[in-house]
Parts: C-alpha cells; sequence; structure tokens
C-alpha cells in the first residue's frame, strides 16, 4: 500500500523534552508528511488539541500530574474515534490491558537503537490511514442510508434456509416483529401458515434446479402479522452471493400502510462504527509476473510469524501457511495480479498453532505509458473485525440492489445553491431523458400543477424548519403516464443550519389503486378475528384490558365499556382472583409464559371452565407494554375427566370383586385337588392343576390391567440389560433349552427412562410370550434401536394378518397362555408413551420394536 501524500498531524506528548525532540526529527525523516508537535504535559496535550486538529496522538505512560492511560481517557471523551498510539518506557500486561479498556488504538514500548522510530511510523501511518477510511465510509453510508430511511417498505435478506439475516426497521411497523427478533428465524415466521410447505418446496427446487415458479418482481402474496391477521403485500425478490454462499433481498411492500426505516439506519450506523478497530496491516510489493518480491513490511513477521527473509528467498512461501481448505482458491486468485483485481480472504496457520484471518488485496502501479509495472497488496489481520466488515460488504451489497428492487430513488438537495442531484433509478422512475438534473424550479416541474405547491412547500418548510417531510403527489411521465409519487425529505444541519436537504421518491401508484379494495380486506379479516372461538386479549401492565376480540363480550355478557374498566382479577371467580394475580405478575415481572386453569365468571354469576396461556407483550423496542394471551374453553375436557375418573373407579370396583370373588372359590379347588391327591392318584387332577395355574395367572393378568396397567408411577433411570436379565430369571422355569441372546455387546444397551417396575412387567410378559410360542429351543435376542429397543425371537413367529389382533385382550395360540401377556405389555409401553409395532424377526420369528424411548445417561 502506497502511503497517500495528505499531510498527518501528530501530537507527541511526552515530559521529557529531550526526547520528544528527537522523535519528531525521526519521524519527520520517516516520512515527509509527519507534522510533529510536541506537549510536555497532558493537560498541555488536551489544549493543543482543543487549538487545532490532529490525526493521531503519541503519550508517554509515566507523565507527571495525569499519566499515558488518564491522558488517554480525558482525550476519549472529545475525542472518542482519534487515533492514540501509547509509546512507553514502561511495559507490563497491567499497563497493556489498561490502555486498551481506556481505548487505545495501538500500544508501543519504547526500545533502544533507531529501529523504534520506523515501527512507530508505521503504526501511525497504518492507524491514521484507518482512521480516515472510516470516515469516508461513514459518508458512503450516509448517502445509503438515506435512501433506505425513507424507505416504508420491508427489506429482508435471507440465506439458502429460508433463515432471516436482515430485516429493516420497516419490518416492525408491517408484522409486528422487531428485527432483531426476526432476525434467525425462518421467513416463514411471517408466511401464513397455507403457504409454508409451498414456499419452502419452491425454494428447494430453485436451488436444485435454479427453475422459479413465478416471476419474482411485484408479486402479489399474503404475510401474517404477528397478531395473526393477513397482509397484503407486493414482494420483489433478488439473488446475490455473499461470502461464497447464496443469498436473497427481497422488498416486501405494504399496499395499504406505511412505514419507516429510521431505527434500522441507526443500528446499522452504530454497527458500522464499530468495524475495522486494531488492524495492523502487511504491505507487500512484487512484479506484474510475480517472479520476485520487492519489498514486504516488518509486520509480516508479527502477523505471519515468519522471517521475511523466507519470503524474500521464496516469494510462495506465504502460501505454506494458508490454511489447507483455502490454499487452492487462494493461489488460483493470486493469477488475477497481473490484472490488479485481487480481493481474497482466507486462514492462515501460525508457527505456534494460532489460526488468523486474512484479508489480501492488491492493485496494479502503472507507469506514464498506462503499463503495469509493479503489484501492491495490502494483507491485513481481520481477525477481530471479520464479522463486522461481513455486515458492513452485505449492506453495501444492499445498496446495489435496493433501488432497483425496491423502486425508490434517492435526491439531494443543496438549499444554498439550489442544486439537485437525482439517483440514476429516479432517472428511470420519472422517464427523464439525459442524465442530468434541472435546477430545482426545474425539478419541481416534474409534478402536476396541482400538486406542484404541495411538494414546494414541503421543501420550503424543511429548510426554514428543519423539519422532515412526507407527501404525496402526482407526476406526469414523457409519455403521458400519470404516476403517483411518495415523497420523503429528512435535512441535516450544521450549526444549526440546513445545508442539505436529502430524501426518496417512491412510486405508490399500484397503492393507491388497492387501497379502497384493501379497507374492505382488512374488514375481512377483524370479522375473522373476531370470529374466533376463543378468548383474544391484551392487558397494561397494571392489569386493565387494552385490547380484546368479540369473543370476551361475547361469553362474559359485559359491554366494551365494562370490560375497560375491569381489572384481570374481575373475570374469574374471587377465589381464583389470587391464581390469575400471581400468573400475571410472573408474566410482568420474569416475562415468562404460563398456562393455568380457571374459570371465567360471566356477568349473570356463570363459571365457565377455561385454560388460559399468556406472555408478555412488547414494543418494537422490546419494551413490555403488558400481557397478551388467548383462553381456550375446556368445558368438553373436564366432562371427559370426569367420565374416566368414573371408569376408573369402576375398574378399582371391578378389580376388589374379582379378586374377592374368585380368588376365594379357587383357593377352595387347590386345596380339595391337594386332599385328593393324598387318597387317589389320578390323570385327570394334573390336569386340574393346570387349568387351576392357568386361572390364576389369568385372574392376575386382568386383577394388573385393572389396577395397574392405567398409569405408570415416577420416571427413572433404568439400564435395559439388567431389567432384561431380572424379567429372563422370571421365566427361567419355562424356558427349558430356550437362549437369552443380545444383538450386540451387551454394554451398548440403551439406559431407559421409565417406571422400573411397569417396565419389568413389559419385559417379563414380552419373554414369557417367547418362550410359550417359540418351543423349547427357542432363541430370544434383545438389542437397541435408534430410539428404543426390540425383542425377537426364532419361533414360528406371527402371521401378517393375525399382527393386529396380538395386543387384544385373550389372544393367544398358546393352550396355556392367558391372552393378556402382550395386551400388558401393550398398556405399559402406551402408559409411557413409546409406540410399538409387531414385524418378522431376522430369523423369521416374531420381532417387537418398541420406539419414541426417552434415554437416560449411562
Amino acid at each position: 500500500m502506497s502511503a497517500r501524500s495528505d499531510p498527518i498531524r501528530i501530537l507527541h506528548v511526552d515530559d521529557d523534552s529531550a526526547f520528544a525532540e528527537l522523535v519528531a526529527v525521526y519521524l519527520q525523516r520517516e516520512a515527509d508528511r509527519f507534522e510533529v508537535e510536541s506537549a510536555t504535559s497532558a493537560s498541555e496535550g488536551l489544549e493543543r488539541l482543543s487549538d487545532a486538529p490532529f490525526d493521531c496522538v503519541v503519550a508517554d505512560h509515566d507523565m507527571p500530574g495525569q499519566n499515558g492511560i488518564e491522558f488517554l481517557e480525558a482525550v476519549r471523551e472529545d475525542y472518542p474515534d482519534l487515533p492514540f498510539i501509547l509509546f512507553t518506557g514502561k511495559g507490563s500486561e497491567e499497563v497493556a490491558s489498561d490502555a486498551i479498556s481506556a481505548g487505545v488504538t495501538d500500544y508501543l514500548q519504547k526500545g533502544s537503537g533507531t529501529d523504534q522510530y520506523t515501527v512507530l511510523a508505521n503504526r501511525i501511518s497504518n492507524v491514521v490511514e484507518r482512521w480516515r477510511t472510516e470516515r469516508e465510509a461513514d459518508r458512503i453510508r450516509t448517502r445509503l442510508e438515506a435512501i433506505t430511511a425513507n424507505s416504508t417498505d420491508a427489506i429482508v435478506t435471507i440465506d439458502a434456509e429460508s433463515t432471516v439475516r436482515f430485516a429493516n426497521q420497516a419490518t416492525e411497523e408491517l408484522f409486528g416483529y422487531a428485527p432483531e427478533r426476526l432476525v434467525g428465524e425462518s421467513l416463514t415466521t411471517i408466511i401464513p401458515q397455507r403457504h409454508r410447505a409451498a414456499h419452502l418446496d419452491a425454494m428447494e427446487r430453485y436451488l436444485e434446479t435454479g427453475a422459479r415458479t413465478l416471476d419474482w418482481t411485484a408479486v402479489e402474496f399474503p404475510a401474517e402479522h404477528r397478531d395473526g391477521h393477513e397482509i397484503p403485500l407486493s414482494i420483489s425478490f433478488s439473488a446475490f452471493e455473499e461470502d461464497g454462499e447464496r443469498r436473497f433481498v427481497g422488498v416486501l411492500r405494504d399496499i395499504s400502510d406505511r412505514v419507516r426505516m429510521e431505527g434500522e439506519l441507526r443500528e446499522r450506523e452504530q454497527r458500522f462504527r464499530q468495524m475495522a478497530e486494531n488492524v495492523q496491516a502487511v504491505v507487500w510489493m512484487t512484479d506484474p509476473m510475480r517472479e520476485s518480491l520487492i519489498y514486504v513490511n516488518p509486520t509480516y513477521e508479527e502477523v505471519w510469524g515468519r522471517s521475511t527473509e523466507s519470503l524474500y528467498e521464496d516469494l510462495t512461501s506465504f502460501l505454506d501457511a494458508v490454511h489447507p481448505e483455502d490454499r487452492e482458491r487462494v493461489e488460483d486468485a493470486l493469477d488475477s495480479q497481473v490484472e490488479g483485481s485481487y480481493d481474497e480472504e482466507y486462514r492462515i496457520t501460525r508457527p505456534d498453532g494460532e489460526t488468523r484471518w486474512i484479508r489480501d488485496r492488491a492493485v496494479p502501479i502503472e507507469d506514464d505509458d498506462g503499463e503495469v509495472y509493479r503489484i501492491v497488496g495490502i494483507a491485513s489481520d481481520v481477525t477481530d473485525q471479520k464479522e463486522r466488515e461481513r455486515e458492513y460488504d452485505r449492506v453495501l451489497e444492499l445498496l446495489d440492489h435496493t433501488e432497483q428492487i425496491a423502486d425508490v430513488g434517492g435526491w439531494e438537495i443543496d438549499p444554498e445553491t439550489g442544486d439537485v442531484f437525482w439517483s440514476d433509478h429516479l432517472f428511470e422512475m420519472l422517464g427523464w431523458e439525459g442524465d442530468e438534473e434541472p435546477a430545482l424550479d426545474g425539478a419541481l416541474d416534474v409534478y402536476v400543477e396541482a400538486d406542484r405547491a404541495r411538494v414546494e412547500n414541503a421543501i420550503d418548510d424543511a429548510v426554514a424548519a428543519g423539519e422532515r417531510f412526507d407527501v404525496e403527489a402526482r407526476f406526469r411521465r414523457p409519455d403521458g403516464e400519470i404516476r403517483w409519487f411518495r415523497i420523503h425529505g429528512e435535512p441535516t444541519r450544521e450549526d444549526g443550519e440546513v445545508v442539505t436537504l436529502r430524501g426518496a421518491v417512491q412510486d405508490v401508484t399500484e397503492q393507491k389503486l388497492r387501497e379502497r379494495e384493501l379497507r374492505g380486506e382488512q374488514q375481512f379479516v377483524q370479522s375473522i378475528f373476531n370470529a374466533l372461538p376463543d378468548l383474544l386479549y391484551a392487558f397494561d401492565t397494571d392489569g386493565y384490558p387494552i385490547r380484546w376480540n368479540d369473543r370476551l363480550a361475547e361469553v362474559t355478557g359485559y359491554t366494551s365499556d365494562e370490560i375497560e374498566r375491569m381489572h384481570v382479577t374481575e373475570f374469574v371467580p374471587a377465589a381464583e382472583g389470587e391464581t390469575v394475580a400471581t400468573n400475571f405478575q410472573r408474566i410482568v415481572e420474569d416475562g415468562a409464559r404460563v398456562t393455568f386453569e380457571s374459570a371465567v365468571e360471566t356477568k349473570s354469576g356463570e363459571r365457565i371452565p377455561y385454560e388460559f396461556t399468556g406472555g408478555p407483550l412488547e414494543d418494537g423496542d422490546g419494551e413490555l407494554q403488558g400481557v397478551t394471551g388467548v383462553g381456550r374453553a375446556i368445558g368438553a375436557r373436564k366432562e371427559r375427566e370426569r367420565a374416566l375418573e368414573e371408569r376408573n373407579e369402576r375398574l378399582d370396583e371391578f378389580a376388589s370383586i374379582v379378586s374377592h370373588d374368585l380368588r376365594t372359590p379357587l383357593n377352595v379347588v387347590e386345596g380339595r385337588v391337594a386332599l385328593a391327591r393324598e387318597e387317589v392318584e389320578s390323570d385327570h387332577l394334573d390336569q386340574i392343576d393346570t387349568a387351576l395355574d392357568r386361572m390364576n395367572r389369568i385372574l392376575e393378568d386382568v386383577l394388573w390391567l385393572a389396577r395397574e396397567g392405567r398409569d405408570i408411577g415416577s420416571m427413572e433411570d433404568v439400564a435395559l440389560r439388567s431389567v432384561v436379565e431380572d424379567a429372563w430369571n422370571l421365566v427361567a422355569d419355562r424356558a427349558g433349552g430356550a437362549d437369552l441372546r443380545y444383538a450386540d455387546d451387551a454394554s451398548d444397551l440403551p439406559v431407559v427412562r421409565a417406571d422400573a417396575d411397569r417396565f419389568s412387567q413389559l419385559l417379563e410378559n414380552l419373554l414369557g410370550n417367547a418362550l410359550d410360542h417359540g418351543g423349547a429351543n427357542v432363541t430370544v435376542t434383545v438389542g437397541a434401536l435408534a430410539d428404543g429397543f426390540y425383542v425377537e425371537d426364532d419361533g414360528p413367529g406371527i402371521p401378517e394378518a393375525d399382527r393386529q389382533n396380538v395386543f387384544e385382550m385373550s389372544y393367544s395360540t398358546s393352550e396355556s397362555g392367558t391372552g393378556f401377556g402382550l395386551s400388558i405389555a401393550k398398556q405399559v409401553a402406551d402408559a409411557h408413551g413409546w409406540d410399538v409395532r409387531v414385524t418378522d424377526g431376522r430369523a423369521g420369528g416374531a420381532r417387537f420394536e418398541f420406539t419414541g424411548v426417552e434415554f437416560g445417561s449411562a
């Protein structure tokens, strides 16, 4: 990078006047453009700063009165951005840390020899050039934001996944979402539910094929406001590349409402001022063919951690530090340096292992004959500033698209001279031939005579009073077409005087044509809002209504005037007022979202059960305005719950009857069979024992289903392997030659969140079923699934036609089975919220798969 020829005025503050004079001599020897003034104390330095402008301050640390850090803090109060270098003989981590905290631009410790003055000169040049560049960037942004600040359209950018990366301030007025709340969310947040799938499908198809389902210019499409009502939009989208990734910028125009962008403008300015701080640049020079390195400054060693000698010996050696994923791209880009079109960002890995981001740029230097004879480049360490610079680049990219996509033209007037500036797109909007703007009087002639005075008066008032304006007027194009324009203007003051008037012109013809139709559509949307069966409401922070739908008046019987004066606790019975007040305060004080049940007490005293969901109501700046929520009638659900309780009571009664009235006679029969065996020997007695055993097992299963199968107890972490082996031991007397195996290493079986007793019952019934139906030598295998587990055997399996019936009570293909085992397993799975299905095992037997299982910690 060649230094600019503009002088650099330096204020050097050091109590050692002899050293200060020496520094001035060496600095001016390093660069003719350095103009150095010295001060021997911080107080004198502050006086010099107030008397004349300086480009950089260089100060010692140990000085009488205020030290260097205190001087820096005093300077930052009046000159927050002025470059400040602490050039001190006292070097320590504490001093460096304090200097950085106080906002120092650079920090340099005094040393021995004259090389330190060369380093200081380079540091001064770098920080001043960066400071001047940032000030120039501010002026560029001012013109961009003069256009975008007055746009009434919402402007958003999204990535390939439809995630919003940028949203201007107008989105808040248009959709009810503050930009910072919308950024990071899917664009479907503002798309009605019925259109979301189609949008995502169209986006995916475009990314895969490049095919558009419709034209992207001025598409009419509905959007969804945060409060649920729909907004008709005119949408224009365009694709562009950012950091190698596909992006889309869109302008969403509310055909009826007017929006403003000043808040977003201020936010962008704040982000811009935070960019590019403390950048240390490497300056290099080569011949046009890159055959030899002509020059590289010492900063290369600081940034790359490698010697400049190694780079002089081999120009391409800097590539050795480039990250492998970036190296090929950088090598390809180097070939373009002959034309001077080189600007790349890449990563380097220093010898100490640290990875840094570099922005490397090159420009050609031409001789008097116009031939390129040198390539000069700047490699800046942008690790800390990369994200901020990406944001700035995105804003500049947005400038290239905004005027065309938003159909907004920019203008500027010099009140003193009457000179007028029009942007290129404003020429196109007006249909004006040529590329020179008329004087102010001629510029006003573009408007129809009936509207001309309104525009002229707005401009005169803005210049006189320094106030912004927003007017609408008609314009007749050269082809005779009449268009409606909306003209925004905002004055810029200096010393109380308006020195510039800037603004934007927006074509609102289509909006005008649709306003009447839109008003009817808005009434229709409001009627739908009022027709919703739920209660929709909003209360201020004191608990008084600020908005509600007609359903609230219909349910409570109160008039709107009565509702307006009622406290939130007055809509519920007195006994439930404390519950409502407590939840209300949780929302107001903690920003919580709450759900609770309470009755609504009508004007006539009737109490209607409702379930309420509420949360904080915030404005566009995130300030709490109150509480908003929905109330849903739950009378029908309450009836179902009461019916369920009655059914459970009947099941408990049935279980008691079964337990008492059936178990007693079974005990009598078992006792009589035992007595009979003492008197006679008969095969009939064995068959009776078998039948009694089956009846007892049926009785146990029926009682379990009636008393314990309805719900589960506390959930805990249960090792699947441990429960399987315990259950296998319980059915081992029926195992015969059966074998239990695990699909993989048993240690890989998961830990399951379950009611341990119910889970054991499930596996006991499942393993018992495999033994009862699989034969004496059946092999049972247990294994893990991605979200559950399975149990399978190599027995005869279950015919596909019977698989829908296996979980029904009394289903069994074994004469000894109760028919309840698999039903119990299904009941336990349902109680845990698991899904279960029957399929073929790998060896042809039956396989039971349980999914939707929550895993615990190992």
